[in-house]
């Protein structure tokens, strides 16, 4: 599945044959765990989507709980639009943890949190989340 309003940053390139191409990130990663509460989803940076990269952990493992998502959202340059539908979905999903760092940025993270509450948590160097 892929949402309408996640999209790869145009800022960024790869060299290949010397040149600078659009990176289309097929190199993006996540860590899907399966625990006993749902789908565990550790993002790296979300340069995909973070909910195209939700809606894939989903898809591979066939679990439809998604219990927390952790790690860069990739929200910084998120329009409103984006942030609105991101967090529709978010609810929908019925997320019970969503731990954001590095590039989710103030203003998306300061949302996520008015949004969700006791939900939400800064996942910055040094956090010990118990699974």
């Amino acid at each position: 599945m892929h949402t309408e309003y996640e999209n790869i940053d145009r800022d960024l390139f790869v060299k290949e044959d010397g040149e600078l191409r659009p990176d289309p990130l097929r190199d993006d990663l996540a860590l899907v765990i399966k625990s006993q509460t749902g789908l565990i989803v550790v993002l790296g940076c979300g340069h995909r989507g973070m909910i195209n990269t939700l809606h894939h952990a989903q898809k591979i493992t066939g679990v439809e709980q998604i219990h927390m998502v952790v790690g860069g959202t990739h929200l910084l340059h998120a329009s409103r639009e984006q942030m609105d539908l991101t967090i529709a979905e978010l609810k929908r999903l019925d997320i019970q943890k969503i731990g954001v760092s590095h590039c989710t940025g103030l203003q998306a993270a300061a949302t996520l949190f008015k949004e969700f509450g006791d939900k939400f948590f800064f996942n910055n160097a040094g956090n010990i989340i118990k699974l």
